[in-house]
């Protein structure tokens, strides 16, 4: 049900690993399943995606400087360089503040 979604998923579509693949002192890096967004066609394929998080804004602001140009568009090419499809910042998208806030592991303790 859409209710169940909203609840068990990231931002009701991203269904994270418990475990993030790669964690520093700057990010963790998450492999995650999006089955896309409630408002997409309910016909979307799900597709892998990996979600990095970034605490810090100027750790976030330094990495979109070194993979995008000025207009946003891609800097490197996409044969040699995974391209960024999304991002998200909690100062600017109170969906994602709030995820970030409440999601919480499959297995965790609610």
């Amino acid at each position: 049900c859409r209710e169940c979604r909203e609840v068990s998923l990231f931002m009701g579509r991203y269904d994270l690993e418990d475990q993030p693949q790669y964690e520093s002192p700057t990010c963790k890096i998450y492999n995650a399943l999006d089955l896309g967004g409630s408002q997409e066609k309910s016909t979307i394929e799900p597709r892998l995606v990996v979600m990095k998080f970034i605490e810090k804004e100027e750790h976030f602001v330094n990495e979109m400087q070194a993979r995008r140009n000025n207009d946003g568009s891609p800097r490197f090419s996409s044969e040699f360089v995974i391209p960024d499809l999304d991002s998200y910042r909690a100062d600017r998208d109170a969906g994602y503040a709030d995820a970030c806030k409440t999601w919480k592991p499959h297995g965790a303790d609610a």
